[in-house]
């Protein structure tokens, strides 16, 4: 049995709350789209973004575009697929069942013929060139052990506990002015 196959959407619709300006210039940054490419995104239409994808990379795709304020569409592509021909019970019960989890709302919504109008796939995108790692996983690189640096310490010593490292003492305050020869005068 393959994989079952993904396509993310995004119809120019941002997510409750978020500035459209701030949306626009983070879709932006992370497709390295021009003006045009911009304006063609959130031109209200639905546009493709990647076609043909597994599960993983299309929701990799669909988180970065949600924390950038965008709200974006899963679509299974198995639904326009013929549908195959499945002998045992149990494989027709997890395919059924697969079906009906992958189907979202607005599906019925036919697809731009562009499939791939940036021209970038998920690893031009840093932020979803990441993996999980599996449960109960170390989540630590093998440690190293390092040498110890070999440093000459022999000119250096210590003062004694109590003694004067050489602090600046505080001045005694000056002396006052004399001002015995001054006097007052009524006006």
């Amino acid at each position: 049995m393959s994989e079952e196959l993904y396509e993310v959407a995004f119809s120019g619709v941002i997510l409750e709350g978020a500035d459209i300006e701030q949306v626009k210039a983070k879709v932006a940054a992370m497709f390295k789209a021009d003006a045009t490419k911009l304006a063609h995104l959130f031109s209200g239409k639905r546009v493709v973004i990647k076609k043909n994808i597994d599960q993983a990379t299309a929701n990799k795709y669909k988180t970065a575009l949600m924390n950038a304020g965008a709200d974006c569409e899963l679509k299974s592509l198995s639904d326009a697929a013929p549908s195959v021909s499945v002998d045992k019970p149990q494989e027709r019960a997890v395919v059924e069942s697969a079906k009906a989890s992958a189907k979202i709302v607005g599906a019925d919504v036919t697809a731009a013929p562009n499939t791939d109008p940036l021209g970038i796939s998920a690893s031009d995108i840093s932020d979803l060139n990441v993996d999980i790692a599996p449960l109960g996983s170390d989540m630590q690189d093998e440690i190293k052990e390092v040498a110890a640096p070999d440093l000459d310490v022999s000119s250096l010593d210590m003062a004694e506990p109590g003694s004067d490292l050489g602090e600046i003492k505080k001045a005694d305050a000056p002396p006052p002015p004399n001002t015995d020869g001054m006097t007052l005068v009524d006006p």
